[in-house]
């Protein structure tokens, strides 16, 4: 929206720029078709009264409203995309709120009976303004669960990240009967590399027995 507001003001500054130009390079001519525009819708408007009064009265209205939505556009406060962490030891440090919404996805995901989550976090002045929509199944205890989620939130958000919570807004809706929380995917186990095989070597054959000398000797007559 922020983009149309400017290409809307651009395109407003471009029509009065060329208006004025041509004003001051004609100007007989552009006040001589006024004068003309103006006589011809006061004779439309006197011919068909009231008819005609209405449909001026339902343009102005419309054009009216529409001014003002894109002037409340303009000038609405802004959210605010990071928000300052308390200050402890002397330095000063943001967070984004895209980065405290991912946080508490990843937590309160983690939570039974709880199927989807969406948080949605604003800054206001210094503070977070938190809102949790969360689909769970059918048979769970609605207070219980809104006062685990919204702890859950308030441990990440002042305990982790340092933030003040403004307020926590959480809204459930109930899954179909039958739905259930898809289970963690396994993990599975590292595939083992394969030892290198040893080979060992062959046992050496083991010396003849050496024979006494006395044996060895021949006989004498």
């Amino acid at each position: 929206m922020n983009v149309f507001n400017r290409a809307v003001v651009i395109l407003e500054i471009l029509l009065l720029i060329l208006l004025l130009i041509i004003s001051a390079v004609v100007p007989k001519t552009v006040l001589g078709r006024l004068l003309n525009t103006a006589e011809l819708a006061k004779t439309s408007l006197e011919s068909r009264w009231p008819v005609s009064y209405l449909l001026f009265l339902a343009v102005a209205v419309v054009l009216i409203l529409l001014l003002v939505l894109l002037l409340w556009l303009e000038l609405r406060p802004k959210a605010k995309k990071a928000i300052a962490v308390r200050n402890v030891s002397g330095a000063k440090a943001e967070v984004g709120t895209a980065s405290v919404e991912q946080s508490l996805q990843h937590r309160i995901s983690e939570i039974a009976d709880v199927l989807k989550v969406r948080p949605t976090v604003q800054g206001k002045r210094g503070k977070v303004d938190i809102q949790i929509d969360l689909e769970t199944t059918p048979e769970i205890d609605v207070p219980a669960k809104t006062a685990e989620v919204s702890q859950a939130a308030r441990d990440v958000v002042e305990g982790k990240m340092g933030l003040k919570v403004a307020g926590i807004k959480v809204r459930i809706k109930h899954a179909a009967y039958g739905k259930v929380k898809p289970a963690p995917a396994p993990i599975e186990p590292p595939l083992s590399v394969p030892s290198t095989p040893t080979f060992t070597s062959a046992p050496e054959p083991a010396a003849p027995p050496m024979l006494p000398e006395d044996t060895a000797r021949p006989l004498q007559s």
